[in-house]
């Protein structure tokens, strides 16, 4: 089954970003095929990261290593989010590819599924 995730969540927010990464695995582990799309704020999950000790939460952005070992390579970002938080794909720590409002739309179309997290 092909599930398209909208990953919305500020990383360090609470514990909403990291479910949205455990529900990505979740569903990868069961064989759907998914594509992930970084939103919003959740464009920020991506820039490096600096010392999360001081906000007293866990940084599990570590996690995206784990991308490979599920055989997620849908990754996405929303070009639109990057430009509105003046970022540039290049300083992400993940290789994500940027789409535009209509090549989004196009994505979305071809799930049988979508999530927004």
């Amino acid at each position: 089954m092909k599930i398209a995730v909208i990953v919305t969540k500020l990383p360090l927010e609470g514990i909403a970003a990291k479910e949205s990464l455990d529900l990505i695995f979740a569903l990868s582990a069961v064989d759907h095929q998914v594509s992930v799309v970084f939103s919003d704020d959740a464009v920020y999950q991506l820039v490096q990261s600096t010392d999360s000790s001081e906000l007293m939460v866990k940084d599990f952005r570590r996690s995206f290593k784990l991308f490979e070992l599920y055989e997620i390579e849908n990754l996405y970002i929303c070009a639109e989010s990057l430009r509105q938080r003046q970022l540039q794909a290049n300083v992400l720590v993940l290789d994500v590819q940027p789409l535009e409002s209509a090549e989004l739309s196009q994505l979305f179309s071809t799930q049988q599924h979508v999530i927004k997290a």
